[in-house]
């Protein structure tokens, strides 16, 4: 769920800022565009990044971003493969399957590869306590993400 609600995040940033751009934004992506610069502000301040910093941070945001699209536009294929093999009635292609399985752990290697690369890159640029408030900023963002999703959160169903 993590994993899902950290990609969610950083989802937010890529396409919301090109749409609005091109004139093509929607309320929810008007919204999420919101989280994400109020996300990636509150971080700045905490963190006292420099400008220069807070520029190769989003730079780093918006390419993985897209990366990580790509990885689960292509898992989400991948899932729809197997499942089309697994239709009741019909015999699966036990051949098709195992390639299946496969790409899908090749799939997630590319998440660990990007998580490992967007950590190197933070390296550059960021100390290592400004790294560990960026993990922390990110925990309590997905938190909140998840808890929404739950209705436990903030403007969820289980609150008043």
């Amino acid at each position: 769920m993590r994993t899902l609600a950290l990609a969610a995040l950083m989802a937010l940033t890529v396409a919301p800022v090109l749409q609005a751009q091109q004139g093509q934004m929607r309320p929810r992506q008007m919204l999420q565009q919101q989280v994400m610069q109020r996300y990636m502000t509150n971080y700045r301040e905490q963190a006292g990044l420099s400008d220069e910093q807070f520029d190769r941070f989003r730079q780093v945001v918006t390419e993985s971003t897209q990366r990580r699209r790509d990885i689960e536009l292509r898992e989400r294929e991948l899932w729809r493969a197997v499942e089309g093999q697994m239709r009741p009635g019909v015999a699966a292609d036990v051949d098709s399957l195992n390639g299946l399985m496969d790409a899908l752990v090749a799939v997630q290697q590319e998440r660990v590869d990007l998580a490992r690369s967007e950590r190197e890159q933070y390296a550059e640029f960021l100390t290592p306590v400004q790294q560990a408030q960026l993990l922390i900023a990110t925990r309590r963002l997905q938190n909140s993400i998840e808890q929404i999703i739950r209705g436990r959160g903030p403007g969820g169903v289980g609150n008043p």
